[in-house]
């Protein structure tokens, strides 16, 4: 079973506190601690998708070719397969 992050985590009160000393408070000190600790999240959320090859065939005169887009995982099935891991 995964547990929930605590309120009280280390990484959790730095982040909270970067944003509001730091972005809201104006305390440069907690701007640098912020940019170091949600940078790489940031960057991953915004850097992280790109697109990928996954095959490379050439067709013949005759041959077709169906593209579909499969469907993300609801929340309700991402929860199934993670209980299943």
């Amino acid at each position: 079973m995964a547990t929930k992050r605590s309120l009280l985590s280390p990484t959790v009160l730095l982040r909270r506190n970067a944003l509001y000393k730091g972005v809201f408070g104006g305390s440069r000190g907690w701007m640098v601690v912020g940019a170091v600790v949600w940078g790489p999240r940031l960057l991953k959320r915004f850097a992280g998708r790109q697109e990928r090859v996954l095959t490379t065939e050439k067709l013949v005169a005759g041959q077709t070719l169906q593209i579909t887009a499969l469907r993300p995982p609801t929340r309700q099935q991402r929860r199934a397969a993670a209980r299943t891991r």
